[in-house]
């Protein structure tokens, strides 16, 4: 049996974990229905994945899917293992535009972040825009929700 996990990341993958982390997490875990739930603070820019959910990325400018060799190439230029993704700029393999690997767009959601706020989610789907957007008033700040499925 797979387990599924609600997670939120800050829209800017370099923005420092707020203060309201607390508030964010006690939220989310009511939201998800469960007790099970965490604030993990990586300190340097990581990739926050979906786990099992992945389908595909996609280059947000002419929606081409990456083959997954063309991605992980484009992740271990940009991955540094003492400060993390840097985020640099990449010529997309498909039509040359210039694009960051947190722009990409990813089938299932995923992205980039310094922390993460998960609460196990026990029979639900993924975070509403209401409830994202209350997600968003506590912590203010943009959020980006994941479904992370292991």
């Amino acid at each position: 049996m797979s387990s599924s996990f609600l997670v939120v990341i800050p829209k800017v993958p370099n923005a420092d974990i707020p203060k309201t982390a607390p508030d964010v997490k006690a939220l989310l875990s009511k939201m998800a229905g469960t007790d099970e739930a965490r604030i993990k603070n990586y300190g340097k820019v990581q990739f926050i994945d979906c786990g099992e959910a992945f389908e595909f990325v996609a280059c947000p400018n002419c929606e081409t899917q990456l083959s997954v060799e063309q991605w992980h190439t484009l992740m271990y230029q940009d991955w540094h293992s003492e400060d993390g993704f840097h985020l640099h700029e990449h010529a997309m393999p498909c039509c040359a535009v210039v694009h960051t690997l947190d722009a990409l767009r990813y089938v299932a959601p995923q992205g980039f972040s310094k922390w993460l706020i998960s609460a196990r989610a026990h029979n639900r789907g993924p975070l509403t825009g209401p409830e994202l957007k209350q997600l968003e008033d506590v912590a203010g700040m943009r959020l980006r929700a994941i479904i992370q499925q292991y």
